[in-house]
C-alpha cells in the first residue's frame, strides 16, 4: 500500500489537471478529479515527467505491505493506492 498525505495534492497530477482529461472532445467527469494519472508504484527515475511530484510527494509518502488479516484506517483526503502480490480480494468501508 501507497499512502501521502492531503498536503501534496497540487503535485499529484490528477486527471483534472490534465490536458487529456476530457477524451474525445467530452466533457470532463469530475468522479476522476481524485485520481492520479501517475503510477506511484513506479521507480523514481521512471518519473522524470513529473520533477515536483519527485520533490514533493515521494518524501512525504509511506509504502509498507498489509499481512492477512491486516487493517488499513487513513482519514479522509489522504491519497493512496494498493496492488496485490498475489490473488487476494480487498473491500473498502467510507465513514
Amino acid at each position: 500500500m501507497w499512502l501521502a498525505p492531503p498536503s501534496v495534492s497540487d503535485s499529484m497530477h490528477t486527471f483534472s489537471q490534465s490536458s487529456f482529461g476530457t477524451g474525445g472532445g467530452g466533457t470532463f467527469s469530475s468522479s476522476l478529479s481524485n485520481t492520479s494519472r501517475i503510477d506511484v508504484f513506479s521507480k523514481v527515475q521512471d518519473l522524470q515527467d513529473f520533477p515536483d511530484f519527485v520533490g514533493k510527494v515521494v518524501p512525504l509518502s509511506m509504502a509498507g505491505t498489509l499481512g492477512p488479516g491486516d487493517a488499513l484506517f487513513f482519514p479522509p483526503g489522504w491519497w493512496h493506492s494498493m496492488r496485490s502480490e498475489s490473488t487476494s480480494f480487498s473491500f473498502s468501508m467510507w465513514f
